[in-house]
């Protein structure tokens, strides 16, 4: 993944999370019956642009080189939620049809079935553990060859101190 294209995917997501987000809060205003649905949405959605921003943040700083595992990753879940999104904001959208004067004078009825949200949560969800599975696989990697090294340096550090007493035994004894 070439760092541009993934950070350029990355912020699109944050952005269309932010669109989907802003529909969401007209319709908790103004919406009855429907706000622990629309809560529990905007709250999934909130949390998954929090997610894609801390994202952004890796893909364009000095470590992007070492997110082996996840760069694909990144890439697939940014263009799936991205897609999820612009759909999740179509059906939100209100009509577009309708004047300003006739959606001022009347609230906003909540287009989704708690079904849909259900769903699009499950949705959400499966797609930040994904993105956060692959997160934590780089960071492991990164755990791993540390330690590795760690171990490495020791062993050298080791043999030169045994080198350095042998040395030292050999000049006391002459």
């Amino acid at each position: 993944m070439d760092p541009l294209s993934g950070a350029a995917s990355v912020i699109t997501v944050v952005q269309v999370a932010g669109q989907v987000w802003s529909i969401c809060w007209k319709y908790y205003s103004d919406a009855k019956d429907a706000k622990p649905e629309i809560d529990r949405l905007m709250g999934y959605v909130l949390a998954l642009q929090n997610l894609f921003q801390q994202v952004e943040g890796l893909a364009k700083g000095p470590g992007a080189a070492k997110l082996v595992a996840s760069k694909e990753i990144i890439e697939s879940t940014s263009s799936e939620l991205e897609r999820e999104f612009k759909m999740l904001q179509r059906m939100l959208e209100p009509g577009k049809r309708q004047s300003i004067l006739k959606s001022f004078g009347r609230r906003l009825k909540w287009p989704l079935q708690k079904e849909d949200v259900e769903k699009t949560i499950q949705l959400l969800e499966r797609h930040k553990t994904t993105l956060i599975t692959a997160m934590n696989c780089d960071q492991m990697c990164e755990v791993d060859y540390s330690l590795y090294m760690y171990k490495t340096n020791t062993l050298i550090s080791l043999g030169r101190l045994s080198f350095i007493l042998i040395i030292t035994e050999r000049k006391v004894v002459f």
